[in-house]
């Protein structure tokens, strides 16, 4: 699969179920997964380490483990994404240090209709779909965003 990435609600089908409160969801229906990437999210975005599906270690190590539901948004938002890839969820809450983990994201989709952040590292592969084109790169994939924007 790919990360399918949609600018406007209007674009998104009928048949995509739309996610607008990234926290609600998550907290009601996502787990922590125990995979490579989630623990990277959690590290990078909340300074947090795993402990398991429904706790984490915080970066204030006096509080000990907390329940997931106090992550940060933007780390709810990406953990809603790859680990419910059949959902469309929307990005415009999410800072740079969040949106610096879409191209690692090889299965899912979003809206995200400012694309006026760009991640550190515009290089760095990507397997995105985005108008019916396919992005192996995330540079040719802003650049083609951004540029679409100004026509």
């Amino acid at each position: 699969m790919s990360l399918i990435i949609f600018r406007n609600k209007s674009e998104i089908p009928d048949t995509i179920d739309y996610i607008n409160s990234n926290d609600l969801f998550f907290n009601e229906k996502t787990t922590i997964p125990d995979t490579p990437l989630a623990k990277e999210i959690l590290k990078k975005v909340d300074k947090a380490d795993y402990y398991s599906e429904l706790v984490f270690t915080s970066r204030t190590k006096d509080l000990g483990n907390l329940f997931k539901n106090y992550l940060s948004s933007g780390t709810k938002t990406l953990l809603n994404i790859i680990s419910n890839p059949d959902k469309c969820f929307n990005l415009a809450e999410c800072g740079i240090n969040v949106l610096d983990f879409i191209p690692k994201i090889k299965d899912g989709i979003v809206l995200w209709e400012h694309i006026s952040l760009f991640p550190e590292d515009e290089d760095e592969s990507c397997d995105i779909v985005y108008k019916d084109k396919q992005f192996t790169n995330i540079y040719e994939f802003l650049n083609y965003a951004r540029y679409e924007d100004e026509d």
